[in-house]
């Protein structure tokens, strides 16, 4: 048995965008009975609302929230001691966050504006009330200036990755105490799979977390140079079909 992790944005798709080529990918993979999940920094909804059954599972909210067959299998949600924390250096910071529970996420801090763009991203549906009264796995940091950004990834030095969406007022956050990495030893364990017969796929610097799990580690051609250092093979640009060209150079295909 073989296992596949792949990152979402940059990787498999842009601006939620799936090029066929990589649809095609997950459908042999699908076809040859190898287990394949999504493995993003983003919420569960927004993942399987792109791939749906296209894929085995979904490690979503950088490693922490864990679904196989559409079953959530595994949860790493903040204790309310943590949550305070983050809220607190959010808030001393003048910063907004969206945090991601199970079906819906909740807004910190966020003006009308960031407000509006997190619905039309993610869907009306989706974006919950002021409570925090919710499990939470993770949340992506909003910021209105990039000294704003710049002092939050100051501020979380020591406890998070975070990944900047292209220094558009958003990041999302991959907590060192289990990230993509974490999820994938936990998925290997899971399975009984050797390292050896696990791959991932990236291009971000939350990326660097599945490479030091997997042990087939393919970044795309257009990764941050971080991630193509610790890869065991480069692969074309996303447009170019990076992914399909990995798939047939790793003879998996």
């Amino acid at each position: 048995m073989k296992i596949f992790f792949f990152d979402i944005d940059g990787t498999l798709a842009i601006n939620k965008k799936v090029p066929k080529s990589n649809i095609q990918a997950l459908k042999l993979l699908k076809d040859k009975g190898y287990l394949t999940f999504i493995c993003s920094g983003r919420a569960p909804f927004y993942a399987s609302k792109l791939f749906g059954d296209l894929v085995s599972g979904y490690v979503c909210c950088n490693g922490r929230y864990i679904l196989y067959h559409n079953e959530k299998l595994h949860g790493e949600m903040f204790t309310s001691d943590e949550l305070e924390y983050y809220l607190d250096k959010i808030d001393e910071l003048d910063a907004g966050a969206m945090l991601v529970s199970d079906d819906k996420s909740y807004l910190f801090h966020t003006s009308e504006e960031q407000k509006e763009i997190l619905i039309k991203e993610y869907g009306h549906e989706h974006i919950g009330d002021d409570s925090l009264n919710h499990p939470f796995y993770t949340f992506d940091l909003l910021y209105t200036s990039l000294k704003q950004r710049d002092a939050l990834i100051e501020t979380f030095k020591d406890t998070l990755v975070i990944n900047d969406h292209g220094g558009h007022g958003s990041t999302d956050c991959s907590t060192m105490s289990f990230d993509k990495g974490s999820a994938i030893k936990y998925l290997l364990e899971y399975f009984d799979i050797d390292i050896t017969d696990s791959y991932a796929f990236g291009d971000g610097y939350n990326d660097q977390a599945m490479f030091r799990e997997a042990g087939h580690k393919i970044a795309m051609g257009n990764a941050v140079e971080a991630l193509k250092e610790k890869a065991t093979y480069v692969t074309a640009n996303i447009e170019d079909e990076g992914i399909m060209k990995a798939l047939i150079h790793e003879e998996v295909l």
